[in-house]
């Protein structure tokens, strides 16, 4: 249902609607009870999914903060013990738990943009 073709699009199933979503217009993804809830720069889609699935496919490219985020590393801006504030201005929670793993996936991800 949700997979990456190409490492590029995601493919997601609204109803008898069929999309692909580029991985790279995605900002974060959000979890809701059984629901994704994409949130791109000019539209937010909302659709059912595991978010666990999600972080499998997505994976190097996106990073579980917490329970209920994914986020789109290269849209980073800054981050605290607490939060990540992504470059549209939202900020997500970011789990005691995963703010080491968090960090060093930050610093990697940045090696990989700067090639």
């Amino acid at each position: 249902m949700e997979q990456i073709q190409d490492e590029t699009k995601i493919t997601i199933k609204q109803g008898s609607k069929v999309r692909l979503i580029n991985i790279q217009d995605v900002i974060y993804i959000e979890s809701l009870g059984r629901k994704a809830i994409l949130h791109l720069s000019d539209e937010i889609i909302t659709y059912y999914a595991k978010i666990s699935k999600l972080e499998e496919q997505l994976s190097p490219y996106f990073f579980r903060t917490h329970r209920a985020y994914l986020i789109n590393l290269k849209y980073v801006e800054s981050y605290s013990r607490r939060e990540v504030l992504l470059n549209n201005k939202d900020s997500v929670l970011i789990s005691k738990y995963r703010l080491n793993d968090f960090q060093k996936a930050v610093e990697k991800s940045h090696k990989m943009l700067a090639k």
